[in-house]
């Protein structure tokens, strides 16, 4: 995927992209996110988190992050997933896995 990746300084990433494939996972429930961020680091995965959806869209439009796809939650607080959903494509063509 993405081979030129490179670090940030925001509060909310848990660490900066270094490994083949970044994972931006996003979702308001910041228990949710440290236990399936772990499994995926397990897993070798890089993993970025957001907890709001405007701040995944910031995140999405940092091409220095090096985000490879966007794993999302449908019920945030401040977008309806489908919303962000639509978002993302229109400014991306980031592969989007919905948590259902």
């Amino acid at each position: 995927m993405n081979s030129n990746k490179a670090s940030s300084s925001s509060a909310t990433h848990s660490e900066s992209c270094y490994r083949d494939i970044c994972i931006l996972m996003v979702d308001f429930d910041s228990i949710y996110l440290r236990v399936a961020s772990g499994m995926l680091r397990a897993l070798t995965y890089e993993v970025l988190m957001a907890h709001r959806a405007v701040e995944a869209l910031e995140m999405i439009q940092d091409e220095d992050l090096g985000i490879d796809m966007v794993l999302m939650e449908l019920h945030m607080p401040d977008m309806y997933g489908l919303d962000l959903l639509d978002e993302i494509k229109r400014i991306s063509y980031l592969p989007v896995l919905n948590e259902w």
